[in-house]
């Protein structure tokens, strides 16, 4: 007989990151325990490891994943599997907190991850770990200039923490619930052509190509966890990407 356990009342969160930047470290913290080897030699953690965590009336499975190096495609079958696990792992989560360390410049490669969770629609929580190698702890000039440098994140959530000492490690768990809880918002047709029509009068469509200006017809919610909205415009019609993202910004503004 196969038993299949049901986790649909879970919420599922990915710590996900370059290596070596303390993701392991960062679980620890939260478990307040030694569950996972944590070691400062890079591509340690080779299996994502499972851990569930009652937080009030939630439950939390934590998933530790290797760490994702653009050489680890090159490297050994043993790193290639850990990065094609840790891809695999996103996209089982709802919720990815992308670990960064805060005392080393923000690369590339972070923004490239930062694109991985957006594209597959996961809720974002940017953690910048190593916060107490920061001297100058000024937060809101380091919030201005991580968001500088990931733009198209600027809605995420920020925590400077150490998982090290255990800084401000307890404030993720009432960030994850709150972020969970609002994924499965569902707002009615009648307050979504509300928001419509106020955020047209403020900006009005703009076009992809062709002359015609488009029309929004109809602006639905379709899906819940994530939420998802569904677009109607003129069967001719065409919608500029950047007009999608300013109604994106708009919903985030106003409904969280």
């Amino acid at each position: 007989k196969i038993i299949i356990e049901d986790r649909s009342d879970e919420i599922k969160v990915c710590i996900i990151g370059k290596p070596n930047v303390g993701k392991s470290s960062l679980l620890n913290a939260i478990l307040g325990y030694e569950r996972v080897i944590v070691s400062p030699e890079a591509h340690t953690t080779r299996e994502p490891q499972d851990t569930l965590v009652t937080w009030g009336d939630k439950k939390i499975r934590f998933i530790d994943t290797a760490g994702i190096s653009r050489q680890g495609h090159k490297g050994d079958g043993l790193q290639t599997l850990g990065i094609g696990k840790s891809l695999h792992v996103l996209d089982k989560a709802d919720i990815a907190l992308l670990v960064f360390d805060v005392s080393e410049p923000i690369t590339r490669q972070d923004a490239s991850i930062v694109g991985d969770i957006i594209e597959r629609h996961k809720s974002l929580i940017l953690i910048a770990n190593k916060w107490d190698k920061i001297e100058t702890k000024d937060t809101k000039k380091w919030t201005q200039d991580i968001y500088h440098k990931l733009p198209f994140a600027s809605w995420a959530p920020l925590q400077f923490l150490s998982a090290k000492t255990g800084l401000k490690v307890n404030k993720i768990m009432d960030l994850v619930t709150t972020i969970y809880e609002a994924r499965q918002i569902k707002i009615s047709d009648s307050q979504l052509q509300k928001f419509l029509m106020k955020i047209v009068k403020i900006h009005l469509p703009a076009k992809a190509k062709g002359v015609k200006a488009p029309r929004i017809y109809e602006f639905t919610q379709v899906h819940v966890n994530p939420p998802m909205f569904n677009i109607r415009i003129g069967s001719k019609d065409t919608l500029h990407f950047s007009y999608v993202r300013f109604m994106e910004n708009r919903l985030r503004e106003k409904y969280g």
